[in-house]
């Protein structure tokens, strides 16, 4: 426009065919502003954003340490669906164009990428000594054990309270279970809780040389101080970053499980940049070429005490000789029950966790809800329509305290 005025001020016509070769424009559109003058103007920019009914969460969310366009971004379409919120460009533009601003998250070490065959190498690690406050100003201490295929890039997070060595193998069963096969190796670093470094030699702990050997594969570590050996894991590790963004946005420890299941199916619905496919589009054609699993009952005798039953309407399951309880969705449902020596009961439906509880905590009682699980079951009933649910659930779990129950 600026051009086009300095033309009309020397009163002379403009070649509207060399002006749109500059500007790398149709001819028509130049002729179009030539002839409006100053009151041509692209109107888009006054339409309101989808965005603008969610900016004072952006903005929020954005403040965060280690937040992300893209983090703030999966969390909207999450929490938001009903909104029709758009595309990441569309959201990154919008950021832009409003001021707000993301703190500048560091870029990973150049090194160079390797390939492997289909069904060769999974690689896992874990993300360790996270700490998330929930909407209710709990906080939650805990560990994400990650695991990514290396040809398909395909993903598994698992939510686990501590990594033990019976918690490593526990997760590494759960990822075959899903994958529903093996592959040829799995590589991992020098973690603790499967080696015992001393002298600088390496010695890799009995019990996982023979959890790999009965699960039918080669177990294989990094050396020292390369982590990049295992890359393609540690770039899955960088979508867990997404977590942050959900500080102060998730209730109790399902919420917290069922964010972390969220980010898990996001990541593999997304293309990958080297690949160009999403990890589970992949996945498809290698799990043919993924193992059986081996004596799956004997791995999950060597994680820890494993019972199987139905759901019932008590939402109580047992083990341990004790009952732990599990989400309202479960009813009806199979579910897997794992005691683990370090005292945690993991509970399964479908491969997913859906309850963690801590026998140690309560080493009394015989009947274990977790609160939120009570709050749940109870809101339903017409006896506490007109009641404070929450001062309601207090009052039962005591009850039931009292006879040997409680939280």
């Amino acid at each position: 426009m600026g051009e086009l005025n300095m033309y009309r001020q020397a009163g002379t016509k403009p070649n509207f065919s060399e002006i749109a070769r500059r500007y790398e424009m149709d001819r028509h559109t130049v002729a179009k502003y030539w002839r409006g003058g100053e009151e041509v103007e692209d109107r888009r920019s006054c339409r309101p954003s989808g965005f603008d009914q969610v900016r004072e969460v952006i903005e929020q969310k954005a403040s965060l340490p280690g937040a992300t366009k893209k983090a703030v971004h999966e969390l909207l379409l999450h929490r938001y669906p009903d909104l029709g919120l758009p595309k990441y460009n569309a959201f990154s533009a919008y950021c832009d164009r409003h001021g707000i601003v993301f703190q500048p998250q560091e870029g990973p070490e150049p090194h160079p990428r390797f390939e492997t065959p289909m069904g060769r190498q999974l690689q896992f690690d874990w993300k360790e000594d996270l700490s998330m406050v929930d909407a209710n100003g709990e906080v939650f201490e805990f560990n994400v054990f990650s695991a990514t295929l290396s040809a398909s890039r395909m993903h598994r997070f698992i939510y686990s309270r501590t990594r033990t060595e019976e918690d490593t193998l526990g997760c590494l069963t759960a990822t075959f279970t899903r994958f529903g096969g093996v592959p040829d190796e799995c590589l991992t670093d020098n973690m603790s809780s499967l080696v015992t470094v001393s002298r600088g030699r390496r010695t890799v702990h009995a019990k996982a040389l023979r959890y790999a050997k009965e699960a039918g594969f080669e177990l294989q570590f990094c050396r020292p101080r390369t982590p990049q050996t295992k890359g393609k894991d540690e770039s899955a590790n960088r979508f867990l970053n997404r977590l942050a963004v959900y500080d102060g946005d998730f209730v109790g420890e399902e919420g917290l499980i069922e964010a972390i299941a969220n980010i898990e199916a996001r990541c593999n619905a997304e293309p990958c940049e080297t690949t160009g496919l999403p990890p589970a589009v992949l996945f498809m054609r290698e799990k043919e070429y993924l193992h059986p699993i081996g004596n799956l009952r004997l791995l999950e005798e060597m994680v820890g005490d494993v019972t199987r039953c139905t759901v019932p309407d008590t939402m109580l399951v047992r083990a341990a000789g004790r009952e732990w309880s599990v989400p309202r969705r479960c009813i009806g449902r199979r579910a897997k029950v794992t005691a683990m020596p370090s005292g945690q009961v993991v509970v399964e439906v479908d491969g997913e966790v859906v309850a963690v509880h801590d026998s140690l905590a309560s080493p009394q009682r015989k009947i274990n809800y977790a609160h939120e699980h009570y709050v749940e079951a109870i809101s339903g009933k017409r006896r506490f329509a007109d009641c404070d649910i929450e001062a309601a659930a207090r009052a039962n779990l005591e009850l039931l305290d009292g006879i040997g129950g409680g939280l």
